[in-house]
């Protein structure tokens, strides 16, 4: 029996696309190549990810490492949000679950002001019935307390959890932890992947 969907945000619900990001406040290739090393890449980012450090301290920690212009980098983190677009396939796939009866979960590495502003926009948050966020929780995949942590607030058995998340690092994070998982590398196709679960 299907019991419960897990879902990532990132690349399975929103589109996370870092090259879009960078390019919608730096132009050429070379500052694009030079922000994405001296802002997503380091482990400020994570950081933040994990509600550890707050969306100031990260701005600051980048403008004092990077060259690049630094009202651009504070362009980054203003642009985060809104550059998490729908993925409309997936969506429709949620709502056909939801209604098949089987429980459905969210767990992602998110940032605050991310996550608000998705929480705010969008209506279907409401589908699940039970969302852990990495800032929230102070935890971060692929770490498996994070995994046991959904399991144990949700009461949720981890042989009965299907999670889609597009890293692989994730997707193995959560089968060393007992769940089944499947990685979604074409985010067109997480709706079909949703069904193909459902049976």
């Amino acid at each position: 029996m299907k019991k419960n969907l897990v879902l990532d945000i990132g690349n399975v619900i929103c589109r996370w696309d870092p090259q879009r990001l960078v390019a919608s406040v730096f132009d050429t290739e070379a500052e694009q190549r030079q922000a994405i090393s001296d802002v997503i890449d380091q482990q400020d980012w994570a950081d933040l990810d994990q509600g550890i450090i707050t969306q100031e301290e990260g701005i600051a920690r980048a403008q004092a490492r990077s060259s690049l212009d630094p009202d651009g980098i504070v362009g980054i983190f203003d642009n985060l949000p809104p550059s998490l677009t729908l993925i409309e396939t997936t969506v429709e796939a949620m709502h056909e679950a939801k209604a098949t009866g089987v429980g459905m979960y969210v767990l992602s590495n998110m940032q605050q002001l991310p996550w608000e502003y998705l929480d705010r926009t969008f209506d279907f948050w409401n589908l699940f019935d039970g969302v852990v966020v990495s800032y929230e929780a102070k935890m971060i995949k692929p770490n498996a307390d994070i995994y046991n942590h959904l399991c144990e607030r949700f009461s949720l058995e981890p042989q009965t959890c299907f999670f889609v998340d597009d890293m692989a690092v994730n997707v193995q994070a959560a089968r060393d932890c007992g769940w089944e998982s499947e990685q979604l590398t074409d985010t067109a196709k997480g709706g079909d992947l949703i069904r193909d679960w459902l049976g």
